[in-house]
């Protein structure tokens, strides 16, 4: 009996000991489990897009309110570790602050506030990033470029939401590891190391955090079936290919594009008013009055002849939006809108009886024509125009952004009286941004 009771506290013992082996098992596979679970988790970011506030309510940007939060979304929505939200998800996470996630370490819903201004030529963006549950700044940006060049101020933009994002983006530990993979450390193949050595699965737990961190390395020319990593040569020529099916309504969206760009203004001349200087007997003002406006036939073509993805109206002012499902969108066409190769400058001149060139108004934002001066004729630059239609173009869509109203514009300037007894007529041409300086060099 002894013995035998000897044996039974030896096997008490005994079981114990496995007992507890096997729980320290359990829990070094569960840690396992976990850290593999981290590393594959792919936590995402819930952005919450609303439109930009208009500062000065500037009816001619007023479109850029939907525009600028358009376009973001655009080139936000490619990326799976971001989930673009819309103002009525706003408004139904503020009417229940539970709908918040609770694991702030794998979802964070953040808010992105803008405004913009602009003064002249110049528009200034300040954009603001803004954790809904605590209502903290995370981070805040402003942005400065010229009011004709939207495409590289959105481009700006774009890039700036993605540089204050970026840090708050959980790193993904290796995006290309495979699902056979992953189900090679799942808790089922686990369970089956149970009865190994606690060294066995030190080892595995270590491989595993090697291959999570990359410690060890991938050979990029090895089988995809043992790495889990597939790879695919990127041609750029081949991935911006044009689709031969949008051919025919790419002719006609370049032709149209032409019309838009060399010739969309109506333009009315009026006769020039003369008024005597109050200071100087022998020199008088000279007023000429001029008003600007777009054809009258341009939305009407626009709405009949193209295959439009998009319209928004909005009093005076409509936007097309035109994508790639439709359209291709050259090489050429693309930099011309980034580069601002499409932008005109009205160009006033008046004509003496003998027909030269005695006085010159340029109408532009560009600061360095303001320092210049000549001898030959009276140079006179200013700024009161408005371009009132917009290009903006992105990796797939073309914004055309338009406003029906008319500019009226003074020209002023001061002659002598016996030199506009001798002005015999005038002239307004517009003159492509990037031919100015070899167009006035010569006169000046």
């Amino acid at each position: 009996m002894k013995i035998k009771s000897g044996n039974t506290q030896l096997n008490r013992v005994t079981f114990n000991i496995m007992s507890q082996r096997i729980q320290n098992r359990l829990k070094l596979l569960l840690a396992i489990f976990v850290v593999l679970s981290i590393g594959f988790a792919k936590p995402k970011i819930s952005l919450y897009l609303i439109k930009f506030d208009n500062i000065q309510n500037d009816q001619v940007t007023e479109w850029l309110r939907d525009g600028f939060p358009d376009l973001v979304r655009e080139e936000l929505i490619k990326n799976g570790g971001i989930q673009i939200k819309n103002h009525a998800d706003l408004e139904r996470v503020m009417n229940n602050r539970t709908l918040l996630r609770g694991d702030r370490s794998r979802q964070r819903d953040l808010l992105l506030l803008g405004k913009y201004d602009r003064q002249l030529d110049e528009m200034k963006i300040r954009v603001q990033l803004v954790d809904i549950a605590t209502w903290e700044e995370l981070d805040k940006r402003s942005i400065t470029g010229s009011h004709q060049d939207i495409s590289s101020l959105s481009n700006r933009l774009v890039e700036t939401v993605y540089t204050m994002l970026m840090p708050l983006l959980p790193i993904k530990k290796d995006p290309t590891l495979s699902a056979p993979q992953y189900r090679t450390y799942g808790m089922p193949d686990l369970a089956k190391e149970l009865t190994k050595s606690i060294d066995h699965g030190i080892d595995l737990l270590e491989e595993s955090m090697d291959l999570v961190t990359g410690a060890k390395g991938i050979p990029t020319d090895t089988d995809p079936d043992i790495t889990g990593e597939w790879v695919l040569d990127l041609n750029v020529d081949n991935q911006e290919q044009e689709n031969p099916e949008n051919e025919i309504n790419t002719k006609m969206l370049l032709q149209v594009l032409d019309n838009l760009t060399t010739s969309p203004y109506k333009v009315t001349l009026s006769k020039p008013r003369f008024e005597y200087d109050t200071e100087n007997d022998e020199q008088m003002n000279v007023v000429l009055s001029v008003t600007y406006s777009l054809k009258e036939n341009i939305i009407k073509d626009m709405l009949t002849s193209l295959p439009y993805s998009g319209l928004r109206q909005d009093g005076s002012f409509t936007v097309f939006m035109f994508d790639k499902d439709n359209f291709n969108f050259p090489a050429h066409l693309t930099e011309r809108f980034k580069t601002g190769n499409h932008r005109v400058i009205p160009v006033v001149r008046f004509f003496n009886n003998e027909g030269k060139i005695v006085v010159v108004i340029v109408d532009t934002p560009e600061v360095h024509w303001y320092s210049k001066t000549s001898k030959n004729v009276l140079f006179v630059p200013t700024h009161h125009f408005s371009p009132l239609i917009d290009f903006t173009i992105g990796g797939w869509s073309l914004q055309i952004a338009m406003e029906t109203v008319k500019i009226h514009v003074d020209y002023t300037f001061t002659m002598k009286v016996n030199e506009i007894q001798q002005l015999g007529k005038v002239s307004l041409k517009f003159i492509p941004e990037n031919q100015l300086e070899d167009v006035l060099n010569p006169l000046l």
